[in-house]
């Protein structure tokens, strides 16, 4: 979660400082994807009338939001059994993989998977092939050397002939 500090953080927007935290929206670290169009949300703090003003804000609160809900231990129920995930060796998951609502990818966005029940999820081939594409056409970059969705994309070939 982005931290914000009376009168010395700016707002991402407008580069104004802050300069009361009951009027501003902090983001936590929820797209990986560099180049999708939310990423200048990630990890940082905005004015709420900055956010309501700009063509993506809604979006990021909404996406924020689900990724919020979708986190909390109550909410980690697997996709395929539909059971809580009390260990967290054995959690999955996958937050913003991509904000465009038409991307095939999107479908993907805030899954839950149990380790253990990785060999029965049906949609695992599907989402290999289509997030393979999605780096293959360029859609995805990351910030660092850890490649996030190449990391989910091995994790989900193991023990599988595709």
């Amino acid at each position: 979660m982005a931290i914000a500090f009376i009168n010395q953080t700016t707002c991402g927007l407008c580069n104004e400082k802050i300069t009361d935290l009951e009027s501003i929206f902090s983001f936590p670290p929820f797209i990986q994807n560099i180049k999708d169009p939310l990423y200048q949300f990630n990890d940082s703090v905005f004015h709420i009338n900055c956010l309501n003003k700009h063509s993506f804000g809604k979006k990021a609160i909404e996406l924020t939001e689900q990724y919020f809900y979708s986190v909390k231990p109550e909410n980690r129920k697997c996709i395929v059994d539909e059971e809580i995930i009390e260990d967290v060796h054995d959690y999955i998951f996958m937050g913003v993989l991509t904000s465009n609502d038409d991307e095939d990818l999107y479908k993907f966005n805030f899954i839950t998977l149990n380790k253990r029940n990785l060999h029965k999820w049906k949609g695992r081939a599907d989402f290999i092939s289509i997030a393979e594409k999605f780096i293959k056409d360029g859609k995805w970059e990351d910030l660092t050397s850890y490649k996030y969705l190449n990391k989910l994309i091995d994790l989900f070939k193991q023990d599988i002939l595709i």
